[in-house]
């Protein structure tokens, strides 16, 4: 077994991803400037200790989005965005106060469902077929990024079932991530026989103390062409690397993220019973039609397989956010980038108590509330910048006005990103 953490004494998070990853759309000015951001870490790894590679990478996974995408990150929210819920929330309230805005109340509450229900019985192209298989020889290095926090129970489970995947030892890229401060899992992962190689990296405690912070760290160590996540309770099937690798291949360069469906496999409580139902209507039905219809997908927490180019584009998970999933899902869209899904089941526990369930319920409540402030954050933004424009005398006459344009150029193999209100004549 090899465990360890990369540091000072390893170049692998300066690597760059190679060209299997097909992410030929990346901007070249992008790329020049993550070589050169990593040449300069290499240099600050060479002579810093492991210690302070860390914590500098924890700073790193804590403000890169912040400070590169201010706009997408829940930390750049002003006070006001705040707000919007309560007042959503008392304008319910005052809603109930006559008859016809309470009809309009109740129809805006079941428009959710109404959606639901339409996606799911609109027909929609069957899922595109995967090209054949891909010779050993061809696969890339793939990288597993498994965050763990207070897993001590689970972490054998979760390190069996990456062990019975079938890909080649020599081009898995497993990376454990870990809290500093937990010695139980620490322990775990240390007394167990590894058939693998692992990465084992202790994350600083220091805020915020996130997953999607933990995984930022895992993804600048990351040295694989492709990156998949796994929760510690996982047990993704054998063939779910290649099954995903081959949809990448299949598909255009645009395709940034594919999900593979959540199963529960236990049924000892009633509540271990919605939860499957809920998970097969979510990741069966209802996640298949919104791909089909190229809509963007809330992703699941886990068995999440990104291109690591596209993903490192994005700008990483928002370690602001405890809903990273859906948020990053969304991201991807405004980017130009296309999420889909992959016909290959991984296995998980339902929370089996009553308690477990309110707090993850909590926390999904909550990260949706932020993530909905984000981006009406991003139309309140964009409408004062049409307000400015318009309020020019030279520009008075608007042909058009989109609040967000993407251009995705894929003979120029280029990506050109255009924020504007408006094209004017005169």
């Amino acid at each position: 077994m090899r465990t360890g953490v990369a540091g000072a004494a390893s170049a692998r998070s300066l690597e760059a991803c190679g060209d299997d990853s097909g992410s030929s759309s990346q901007l070249l000015k992008f790329r020049q400037q993550e070589f050169a951001v990593r040449a300069q870490r290499r240099a600050f790894a060479l002579s810093a200790s492991i210690e302070d590679v860390l914590v500098a990478a924890a700073d790193r996974a804590s403000e890169r989005l912040k400070r590169e995408r201010p706009e997408f990150s829940a930390a750049t929210l002003n006070k006001l965005a705040y707000c919007i819920p309560l007042l959503f929330g008392v304008g319910a309230l005052a809603a109930l106060l006559t008859s016809v805005s309470t009809i309009m109340l109740c129809a805006l509450a079941v428009l959710p469902a109404a959606f639901r229900i339409l996606v799911v019985v609109s027909p929609t192209q069957g899922p595109r077929r995967a090209s054949s298989a891909i010779a050993h020889e061809a696969l890339p290095i793939y990288t597993v990024i498994a965050p763990l926090h207070r897993e001590a129970r689970v972490v054998d489970q979760l390190l069996s079932a990456i062990e019975q995947l079938d890909y080649p030892a020599e081009k898995l890229d497993v990376i454990v991530i870990v809290e500093a401060d937990e010695p139980a899992t620490h322990a775990a992962i240390t007394r167990r026989k590894h058939r693998l190689p692992l990465t084992v990296v202790p994350t600083p405690p220091a805020g915020p103390r996130t997953k999607p912070k933990a995984l930022n760290i895992a993804l600048e160590l990351a040295r694989g062409s492709f990156v998949a996540i796994y929760d510690a309770e996982d047990r993704p099937e054998s063939q779910q690397l290649r099954r995903a690798l081959e949809t990448f291949r299949s598909a255009g360069d645009n395709l940034a993220c594919v999900q593979a469906p959540l199963c529960i496999d236990t049924d000892t409580t009633w509540l271990a019973r919605y939860f499957t139902a809920e998970y097969a209507g979510h990741f069966d039905v209802f996640l298949p039609k919104l791909a089909g219809f190229g809509l963007p997908l809330p992703l699941g927490g886990s068995s999440n397989h990104f291109r690591t180019a596209a993903l490192r584009e994005a700008g990483g998970w928002d370690p602001y956010n405890v809903t990273e999933d859906a948020d990053l899902g969304m991201r991807l869209a405004r980017l130009g980038y296309r999420c889909g899904v992959i016909e290959s089941t991984t296995f998980e526990e339902a929370p089996a108590t009553a308690r477990r369930w309110l707090g993850q319920r909590s926390r999904w409540l909550k990260g949706w509330m932020r993530l909905s402030r984000v981006y009406f954050s991003l139309c309140f933004s964009s409408a004062r910048t049409c307000m400015d424009y318009t309020s020019q005398r030279d520009r008075n006459k608007i042909v058009r006005a989109p609040m967000f344009v993407h251009v995705r150029n894929g003979s120029a193999n280029a990506c050109l990103h255009v924020r504007f209100c408006g094209r004017y004549r005169g």
